[in-house]
């Protein structure tokens, strides 16, 4: 082999192992991020601080309740249901469900609340995923005054 051929396969050489790296590189900058977008994707959503001005709003006995939002003795435990009045506009009810899912309106009823003409009345339940996160999200809003307890009769 002469110096020609030697240099030949030295420089493939050199290549073929820059080649190699410069994949390797490649291969762990895609597998971080692909990482780095999962880790974006599954980051938590931030809460504001919350404001405890809104929970003078809430008129319900946070002590009765359970983790469930259940309240009761064992094997008698019920929901507890809430109302409160909104604005009779669709906007104001597009809110509230995307907040609350156990909402249900009730058109026409005032309820204990005392809802009027212009207004509507909402009920909500308390059994359900972060209920008291949905009830200090519902008092936030402005356009609910007061959350009173459901007395069924």
């Amino acid at each position: 082999m002469g110096f020609k051929e030697e240099n030949v396969n030295n420089l493939r050489h050199i290549l073929a192992t820059k080649y190699r790296c410069m994949l390797n590189n490649a291969l762990v900058a895609g597998i971080f991020l692909a990482f780095l977008l999962v880790g974006l994707a599954c980051r938590r959503k931030v809460q504001p601080p919350e404001d405890a001005s809104v929970w003078k709003k809430v008129h319900l006995d946070f002590k009765r309740l359970d983790a469930d939002g259940l309240s009761g003795p064992p094997g008698g435990k019920v929901a507890v249901n809430y109302e409160f009045c909104i604005p009779a506009q669709e906007k104001n009810w597009k809110e509230v469900q995307k907040i609350d899912p156990s909402a249900r309106k009730q058109g026409g009823s005032q309820g204990r609340i005392g809802c009027r003409d212009d207004q509507w009345l909402v009920i909500g339940s308390t059994h359900q995923p972060r209920y008291q996160r949905v009830l200090y999200e519902l008092a936030a809003l402005t356009c609910v005054e007061r959350i009173e307890e459901t007395f069924w009769e």
